[in-house]
């Protein structure tokens, strides 16, 4: 029996969407923790569950994105104190090409 494997651009965008909800929830934990964005951050020992269950290249972007967001993300209250995100340093997510240059798709590549 053929297994059919999924388009690449099907698979990077969906592991893009998850990721970017992660990175949305970390963000949103870290400042409910009263804490700043900060690189040197250590995410929680436990990575929340997303609202569905996960698994595999999902659960993968879901931890991924979440322990970015805590790190580097900004909250939804921090965006929505500013006109322009961008232009105050604020992150919200990341688009595919990004993800791609951070290496987050290479073993899909194999």
């Amino acid at each position: 029996m053929t297994r059919s494997i999924p388009d690449h651009g099907t698979f990077k965008s969906k592991y893009t969407e998850i990721f970017n909800r992660g990175f949305r929830r970390g963000a949103n934990e870290r400042a409910a923790f009263g804490l700043q964005v900060s690189a040197d951050l250590k995410p929680p020992l436990r990575i929340p569950q997303a609202g569905a269950p996960l698994k595999g290249m999902e659960l993968d972007a879901w931890e991924k994105g979440f322990e970015m967001g805590f790190r580097v993300g900004a909250s939804d209250a921090e965006l929505a104190s500013v006109d322009i995100p961008g232009a105050h340093g604020l992150i919200s997510g990341f688009s595919e090409e990004i993800l791609e240059q951070f290496g987050f798709f290479a073993a899909e590549q194999t």
